[in-house]
């Protein structure tokens, strides 16, 4: 077994070449989109080849903030078993502030236009597009590494009941992660689970420190519940004079929570229990997604949108929009536009009903604005006017609400964000008189992972199999 002084050597050694490859990748995508933005002057009769002295001295400027604010950002520090999405939202955000200070520095300077736009764009475009890469190669490098037996993290978990069984089984469930369990304490006295029953089970608790001290323990985690305060308390002052990484696992196992993950507000470490990923800045980035794209959408469907909005005409008297009250963000009421696809007061008997297979309550031109989805596209004025998202859980009208939010699980946490035109329930096919809990439960895991890349695939999941499925009607 490797010794930790071998261990930390070599941590610092390939921090430092995350470091220099960062900077070579900066560096080398910023002469690769100076001779690609120029290609045309460069090899003309009189292009001579070489970067211009003013351009080298802005790589030298944007490499300096490279190496500067990344390890601000945290974009060195360990990563393992954290999310890819994670590692790259913080890379994102620490080149994004080297781009935004460098605007800055050009603007105060009046330097900007001694530039070429199309070089700068293209020099943070493909710089972060080589940087994002990197991170992925060496994710998968090292999966492979520590798949194989490499790079490994030796653990010890305090513990050996039913809490200690998940946490043994996700760990061994994510051989990737390079987290090795050598031994758990049983510190209870209990019978321990089946699953447990290849794993060494250490019966004398007072054991622990030796345990730990001699054989090159790295980690201890300690999987205990709430009601232990004094054992963990104990186990804490135990290891106080080992350099050993300690770890509490909270005991949410044995709960139906929506999210839960550790922050800290003012200075407080808090468990997030009920929360939703999109808050903060990532509410803006959402809320700058949604109108960039409705806009963008709503300006090439207007053609379309104008032909519907004559077929509907046509096909039946009363309105173009049909207008029904959903419920929202927050819980709030609004008013949801929608192609009508059936005749006025078709509801005027039956009072709101599901939507379901074989009904003949849409006319012909209704029912092939279902089938396509079609009749969602006014939706997008929704989007713009800030009442829903392009992308969320499919609003409902109140009187369903009503019905499901004390028989369906977390039904109202879907809530929490805005509703979509589509979602990551809809591109998985759950729409129209389909499953409810299994829809709530997609609902959740886009509320509980949301990220712009997230988004992005439910685009074009909805693109190829979202408009016509056999469930819309």
């Amino acid at each position: 077994m490797l010794s930790k002084g071998f261990l930390k050597g070599y941590a610092n050694v390939f921090n430092l070449i995350r470091k220099i490859g960062d900077l070579a990748l900066v560096l080398a995508s910023g002469f690769a989109s100076y001779y690609f933005s120029n290609a045309y002057e460069l090899f003309s009769d009189d292009g001579s080849g070489a970067l211009p002295e003013h351009y080298l001295l802005v790589m030298l400027l944007v490499v300096i903030l490279t190496a500067l604010l990344f390890p601000l950002f945290g974009v060195y520090r360990v990563w393992r078993g954290s999310s890819t999405l994670s590692e790259i939202r913080c890379l994102a955000l620490a080149w994004l502030s080297v781009a935004m200070l460098l605007t800055a520095l050009a603007f105060i300077t009046k330097s900007g236009s001694e530039y070429s736009r199309s070089w700068i764009g293209l020099w943070f475009i493909s710089g972060w597009s080589v940087l994002v890469l990197s991170r992925i190669v060496l994710r998968l490098a090292l999966r492979w590494l520590r798949s194989n037996g490499f790079n490994h993290r030796h653990i010890v978990i305090v513990g050996a009941g039913e809490q200690a069984a998940v946490v043994s089984d996700r760990l061994q469930q994510s051989a990737w992660f390079g987290l090795e369990i050598l031994a758990l304490f049983d510190v209870k006295g209990q019978p321990v689970p089946e699953q447990l029953n290849d794993k060494t089970v250490i019966k004398d608790y007072s054991e622990l420190l030796y345990y730990v001290s001699s054989r090159g323990v790295d980690q201890v985690w300690i999987a205990l519940p709430h009601s232990e305060e004094e054992t963990i308390r104990r186990v804490i002052e135990t290891l106080d004079g080992v350099p050993v990484e300690i770890r509490y696992v909270p005991d949410v196992f044995e709960y139906q929570l929506m999210h839960h993950s550790l922050t800290e507000m003012a200075g407080i470490p808090v468990v997030n229990i009920s929360y939703s990923a999109i808050d903060g800045a990532n509410r803006v980035v959402k809320a700058m997604e949604d109108y960039v794209l409705a806009s963008l959408l709503l300006v090439l469907a207007s053609p379309a949108m104008l032909l519907i909005a004559i077929g509907v005409k046509l096909s039946s008297p009363g309105p173009i929009l049909y207008r029904q009250t959903r419920v929202g963000w927050n819980g709030k009421e609004f008013t949801m536009l929608k192609f009508r696809t059936m005749p006025v007061d078709v509801e005027k008997e039956t009072g709101p009903v599901w939507a379901k297979a074989g009904e003949k309550r849409a006319t012909p031109f209704g029912q092939f604005l279902r089938k396509t989805s079609l009749d969602e596209l006014p939706q997008l004025f929704n989007v713009l006017m800030g009442e829903m998202s392009l992308i969320g859980p499919r609003p409902e009208r109140p009187v369903f609400v009503e019905k499901y939010k004390d028989e369906i699980p977390h039904y109202n946490k879907k809530h929490l964000v805005k509703a979509g035109l589509t979602g990551w329930a809809q591109v998985h096919g759950w729409r129209g008189n389909t499953c409810l809990h299994t829809r709530i439960e997609h609902d959740l895991y886009y509320i509980e992972n949301w990220s712009l890349w997230l988004d992005i695939k439910i685009i074009i999941m909805t693109i190829f199999r979202g408009l016509i499925h056999k469930n819309a009607y």
